[in-house]
């Protein structure tokens, strides 16, 4: 019975043991699904190139493996570009780790289907916890896509570049977006096989 205990609780973990570094979301992952700001590119219908950045400090040190990501799109190539910068004394500094660039859900804006998740683990972004840092997102010259706002209630330092101008930096509410460390499957399973030990040998005493 004890095994069976055991085994139904390291299923479970996976779940449950994600480190998780910032989080915008509400519970339950809830967000604002009917507005945000716009990320487009200068051939888009909106006729400008505008990226959107918000600022964070690290919960924990360690590399980030799992983007959670609320952006809609609505006309143009569905992709989103994303970078990762350190902090300049609240201001964008120098890059971490690698450029990522994926697809979102084609016409999702404001139908409930703008969060993506996505494993970045290949890219190279490492964080230290209460440090600083800046999440940028932009898209493809034709792309409008809109990076809904968050639920939380709280303010965060954001940034908008508007047809490769000077960063224009100011105090709004968040980006929904949450930047997780979830646990190798390797590790989970020696974590698993030596509960399974410390089991047995409390069987055989």
């Amino acid at each position: 019975m004890k095994l069976a205990l055991i085994g139904l609780g390291l299923a479970a973990a996976p779940l449950s043991s994600a480190q998780v570094f910032f989080n915008t979301f509400g519970s339950g992952d809830t967000y604002n699904r009917f507005s945000g700001m716009a990320v487009s590119g200068r051939s888009s219908l909106l006729g400008s190139e505008i990226s959107q950045g918000i600022q964070f400090q690290a919960a924990h040190t360690g590399a980030v493996s799992q983007l959670v990501m609320a952006i809609g799109h609505s006309f143009g190539q569905p992709v989103v570009n994303l970078r990762l910068f350190n902090d300049n004394s609240n201001t964008m500094g120098t890059s971490v780790g690698g450029f990522y660039a994926t697809g979102v859900n084609p016409s999702s804006f404001g139908r409930g289907t703008e969060v993506i998740t996505r494993d970045v683990s290949a890219v190279g972004w490492s964080l230290v916890a209460g440090q600083k840092y800046w999440l940028f997102a932009s898209s493809g010259s034709d792309s409008w896509l809109t990076w809904n706002f968050s639920d939380d209630g709280k303010f965060y330092q954001r940034f908008t570049i508007t047809n490769g101008s000077a960063p224009n930096y100011y105090p709004s509410n968040g980006m929904a977006v949450r930047l997780e460390a979830v646990p190798e499957p390797a590790s989970m399973i020696a974590l698993g096989a030596g509960l399974l030990a410390v089991a047995r040998r409390r069987r055989r005493a």
